[in-house]
C-alpha cells in the first residue's frame, strides 16, 4: 500500500497533518507565508511523522524563483528534522550536501506536458541518478493518457512516485497507488496543488478500492 503524504502549506496545518492518519508530512517551504517560517525547524521537531521538506518552483509549479545556492540556503536549516528532501534536476548539485546531512531524496520532475511511455521512463532514469525515490507527475489529457501513466507506474522495477498535476482525470489519483505508486499527496485545509483530494477522502478511497 502507498504511503500518503499531507503537504502542508502553514504551520497552523502542521498539528491537525500530524493527527490526520496520514503517514508522512510534506512541508511545502515554497508556500508557507513568510512570517511562519521563523522558528519553523523547531516547531517540526515537535511533528512525530516523517517529514518531506520540499521547495518547489516556479517552473514546477510552486513560487520559488532562486537559484541552486538561494534553494539549498532555504533548505538547510531543515535537514537535522527531515527525513527527505524533494529536489528537482535544476537542483540536482544540491544533492550530495543533502544526502552528507543523512536524508534521502525525492527526485522529483513535474510538467503540464501529456508524456509518452519513453519520455517517462527517460526521465526516470535522470532522476535516479541523483535521487533516492523518482516522483514524476504530468499533465493528463484523456483516459488514455492515465493508462500510459498506470502502464508505466505498474511495469516499474523499482520504487518509483506518480501523479497527475491539475484537475483533469484527477480520479486517477486514488488508482495510481493501487498501480505501484509509493505515495499520494493529499492536503488538510488547503490544496498544494490543483487536483489533491483531502486526507480523508483519499484514505477512504485507498481503503474501498484495495
Amino acid at each position: 500500500m502507498a504511503s500518503i503524504v499531507v503537504s502542508v502549506t502553514r504551520k497552523e496545518d502542521l498539528a491537525p497533518a500530524a493527527a490526520s492518519g496520514a503517514d508522512l508530512v510534506e512541508v511545502r517551504l515554497d508556500l508557507f507565508p513568510t512570517c511562519d517560517l521563523q522558528g519553523l525547524p523547531d516547531l517540526l521537531r515537535a511533528v512525530p511523522l516523517p517529514l518531506i521538506i520540499t521547495v518547489r518552483s516556479s517552473s514546477e509549479g510552486g513560487q520559488f524563483t532562486g537559484g541552486p545556492e538561494e534553494w539549498l540556503a532555504l533548505v538547510t536549516p531543515y535537514l537535522p528534522v527531515a527525513r527527505y528532501v524533494d529536489i528537482e534536476q535544476q537542483f540536482s548539485s544540491c544533492a550530495p550536501a543533502v544526502r552528507a546531512a543523512g536524508v534521502e531524496v525525492i527526485a522529483s520532475f513535474h510538467t503540464p506536458a501529456i508524456l509518452k511511455t519513453e519520455e517517462l521512463v527517460a526521465i526516470e532514469a535522470r532522476l535516479r541518478a541523483f535521487g533516492d525515490l523518482p516522483k514524476i507527475v504530468t499533465g493528463i489529457g484523456t483516459r488514455d493518457d492515465l493508462l500510459t501513466l498506470l502502464q508505466f507506474t505498474s511495469s516499474r522495477t523499482a520504487p518509483v512516485c506518480t501523479s497527475i498535476m491539475g484537475d483533469r482525470c484527477r480520479f486517477g489519483r486514488g488508482l495510481l497507488p493501487l498501480f505501484g505508486s509509493t505515495l499520494v499527496y493529499c492536503y488538510i485545509t488547503t490544496p498544494a496543488s490543483a487536483g489533491q483530494y483531502p486526507v480523508g477522502e483519499m484514505r477512504t478511497i485507498l481503503s474501498l478500492l484495495s
